[in-house]
């Protein structure tokens, strides 16, 4: 009897830790780290400008910064670029590539299909992502947003 209560007891624990899975969060102080790695890359490549916007894993703003010289519509697509890539947790530019390969069905879906949106992850798992808009480039969005993601979270 007393082997039987231990396995239902053990039992009942495995059970209820496999409903709940752990993730982390991007904190406003995570998020600022991300947003100075972005800035300094921005400015040590002479960008004309740019938006840059950092949202958590659910594509809510943490933080936005308009650099000098940044057009205004920009900031609506920078933040619709982070947003993408924290959504579907990967960068918006692979969506922009099946875009351009034909899939234009996904033009539909609602989202800001162009390059410069990048997942920032922590352990592995996205706990947020970054979206620039309004740099030199479509290239220059997407390296600036990649400098920012790839800082080194704790």
């Amino acid at each position: 009897m007393k082997n039987i209560l231990i396995a239902a007891i053990i039992l009942a624990a495995t059970s209820a830790h496999a409903q709940v899975a752990q993730t982390a969060n991007l904190t406003l102080e995570g998020a600022q780290k991300v947003m100075n790695a972005a800035v300094e890359y921005a400015k040590a490549n002479q960008s004309p400008g740019g938006s840059i916007a950092v949202v958590d894993a659910g594509g809510h703003l943490l933080l936005f910064e308009r650099l000098d010289g940044s057009f205004p519509a920009s900031a609506t697509v920078a933040i619709e670029k982070a947003r993408t890539a924290a959504l579907f947790k990967f960068e918006s530019k692979k969506l922009e590539d099946a875009i351009n390969g034909g899939r234009d069905a996904l033009i539909t879906v609602g989202y800001t299909f162009l390059q410069g949106g990048v997942p920032v992850l922590y352990n592995g798992q996205v706990v947020g992502a970054i979206g620039v808009s309004g740099a030199k480039t479509a290239d220059q969005d997407r390296e600036i947003a990649t400098a920012g993601a790839g800082v080194q979270l704790q």
